[in-house]
């Protein structure tokens, strides 16, 4: 359960009254509560890899497309 704390003049670590959603100091959690957090948005190079492979191919084809277009702009003129 996260609990909301904040720093004492004295430099203590005091726990707070306030709720977590209303917390102006730190909110501090348990290492279970931490170790779901980071796994939710843990980043596999695999994914990467992919995720930047699907965009270099949408470069290439939309490049593609658009010499396509071009020569066949120029083809429509030379008729």
């Amino acid at each position: 359960m996260a609990l909301c704390a904040e720093i004492t003049p004295e430099g203590f670590l005091k726990q707070s009254v306030q709720s977590v959603d209303a917390c102006t100091g730190y909110i501090l959690v348990s290492p279970t509560e931490y170790s779901l957090a980071v796994q939710s948005i843990e980043i596999d190079p695999a994914e990467v890899l992919e995720v930047f492979g699907l965009v270099f191919g949408w470069v290439v084809f939309l490049g593609y497309l658009s010499y396509q277009v071009r020569l066949s702009k120029g083809l429509i003129k030379l008729a």
